[in-house]
C-alpha cells in the first residue's frame, strides 16, 4: 500500500501523466530517430534484423552441434531468445547515458525527462518490431502452427517493457550524475548474458539453481519466450516479474522524487 499510494501521488503530482499524456511527441520523435539514423539506407533498420538473422544461423548451426542438440530445436529457441534479449540488453545499454546525450534539450529547454525516457523505450521497442521478422521467418521456414498460447506472449512483453521502464528510471539518473555507471553496466549487461538461459537451455541446469532463481533475466525471458515456442510461462516467472516491477519502480520513484531537479546541473 505505501508503495501505491507512493506512485500514485508521483502520477499525480509530477511527470508521470504528463509523459503519458504527450504520446505522440515521443512517438514521433522515437520514429524521428530512426529516420534519420537510417536515412540513407535503403532497408533502414532492416540492416539489424539482417545480421541479427546471419549470427543465430551462424551460431545456432554451430552451438548445436557442441551441445549435442537438436538443430531446429536449438535454432528456433536461440533465435527467440536472441530477439528478446536484444530489446532488453538495448535498454539497459542506453539508459545511463539517456540524459547525458540529451543534455542540449534539457539545458535549453523546459521538458519532462520522462518524456526522454519514453522516446528511448519507443525507439528500441520498434527496432524490436522489425527483429520479430525473424521469428516469423522461422515459424515459415519449420512450419510451425500458432496456437491460442501464443497471445499470452503480449502481456509478459508489456510486463517486461515495465520492468525495463522502471530500471530505466533509475540507471539514467544515476547514469547522469556518475559517468562510471555506464561502464558498470555495460560490464554487468556482458555477465547477465552468460549466465541468462540465452544461449543454453534452461533444462540444463537444476530448477532450483541460482543461476535461474535469482535472475530477473531468465524470468523476463520465459513470460515472451515460452508462449513464442508453444508453451504457457511459469506462474514463478509471472511472480517474480511483478515482485521485480514493484521493487524497480520504489526505487525509481524515490529517485526521481529526490534528485530529477538536478539532472540539468549533471549533463
Amino acid at each position: 500500500m505505501v508503495i501505491y499510494s507512493k506512485v500514485k501521488s508521483w502520477a499525480k503530482n509530477n511527470d508521470l501523466v504528463e509523459a503519458l499524456k504527450a504520446y505522440d511527441l515521443w512517438l514521433f520523435l522515437a520514429w524521428l530517430d530512426i529516420r534519420l539514423r537510417y536515412r540513407r539506407s535503403k532497408i533502414g533498420p532492416l540492416w539489424i534484423t539482417l545480421s541479427m538473422t546471419i549470427f543465430c544461423l551462424t551460431l545456432g548451426t554451430v552451438y548445436s552441434k557442441l551441445l549435442n542438440v537438436d538443430g531446429d530445436e536449438y535454432l528456433l529457441f536461440l533465435s527467440v531468445s536472441f530477439v528478446i534479449w536484444g530489446l532488453i540488453s538495448s535498454l539497459l545499454l542506453e539508459f545511463p547515458n539517456l540524459y547525458i546525450e540529451n543534455s542540449a534539450y534539457i539545458k535549453d529547454m523546459r521538458i519532462n525527462a520522462l518524456t526522454i525516457l519514453l522516446r528511448g523505450v519507443a525507439r528500441n521497442i520498434v527496432v524490436f518490431a522489425h527483429n520479430i521478422l525473424i521469428i516469423v521467418g522461422i515459424y515459415i521456414y519449420f512450419d510451425l502452427r500458432l496456437s491460442a498460447v501464443v497471445l499470452l506472449a503480449i502481456p509478459g512483453l508489456i510486463l517486461v517493457v515495465m520492468n525495463l521502464v522502471a530500471i530505466g528510471v533509475s540507471l539514467s539518473i544515476l547514469g547522469a550524475r556518475f559517468r562510471d555507471v555506464s561502464q558498470i553496466n555495460q560490464s554487468l549487461v556482458q555477465v547477465l548474458f552468460f549466465l541468462s538461459p540465452i544461449m543454453w537451455f534452461p533444462r540444463l541446469v537444476p530448477d532450483d539453481s541460482w543461476i535461474l532463481r535469482l535472475n530477473p533475466i531468465a524470468y523476463f525471458l520465459d513470460l515472451v519466450r515460452s508462449p513464442l515456442l508453444g508453451s504457457a510461462p511459469s506462474l514463478s516467472s509471472w511472480g517474480a516479474a511483478i515482485a521485480t516491477l514493484t521493487v524497480f519502480s520504489a526505487v525509481g520513484v524515490f529517485l526521481y522524487q529526490k534528485k530529477n531537479s538536478q539532472i540539468p546541473l549533471w549533463v
